[in-house]
């Protein structure tokens, strides 16, 4: 459920961008030094995250959290022929807000938020995250396909002292009936 929402997501950002971004991909989810650094030699770039999940307003379903981590060589790439962080985001925004991956539900936008850092600064990248929610199913573990039927119901009911037992036999169809 998770990978395939998070699939479903790179595949989207994949077709909202083409060929104008250098990299779209699973953020690696450690945080080393060496990660960081090999995420900002390929500006410009989105990796995804599932953040995890809250409590979901009905049963069997989760309130998922997601960031897309945005980088870019620059903010604004309107006078350049390069895209800038700030279309890379406009397009995020267009594209997935209310997007709708699989049996999660359409994607709602959270917050922006820049990650801007010393280290970030001085290599000449910007860096944003996009976090956004989605309620997702639950999949039981039992697959109800491998359960057997029932061939044979009985049930006893029982009644206030002096009163007769009513039995309730209830045959249903099986493999020897079909």
């Amino acid at each position: 459920m998770i990978a395939d929402t998070e699939q479903a997501y790179l595949d989207r950002i994949r077709s909202l961008f083409g060929n104008r971004l250098k990299k779209v991909d699973t953020h690696p989810g450690d945080w080393s030094e060496a990660t960081l650094k090999k995420l900002m030699l390929l500006p410009p770039s989105v990796y995804v995250a599932w953040l995890g999940a809250g409590e979901p307003r009905t049963r069997n379903r989760m309130v998922s959290h997601w960031v897309f981590y945005v980088v870019g060589s620059m903010l604004n790439g309107r006078e350049t022929n390069r895209i800038g962080l700030y279309q890379m985001v406009a397009v995020l925004l267009s594209g997935l807000v209310g997007f709708k991956a699989g049996s999660a539900s359409p994607l709602a936008f959270e917050k922006a938020t820049n990650l801007y850092s010393v280290a970030q600064g001085a290599s000449g990248v910007v860096l944003y995250a996009l976090y956004f929610s989605c309620e997702e199913i639950v999949d039981p573990l039992t697959d109800i396909s491998t359960l057997a039927d029932f061939l044979r119901h009985y049930e006893t009911f029982g009644e206030p002292d002096g009163t007769p037992a009513l039995e309730a036999h209830i045959d249903l169809p099986g493999p020897e009936h079909e």
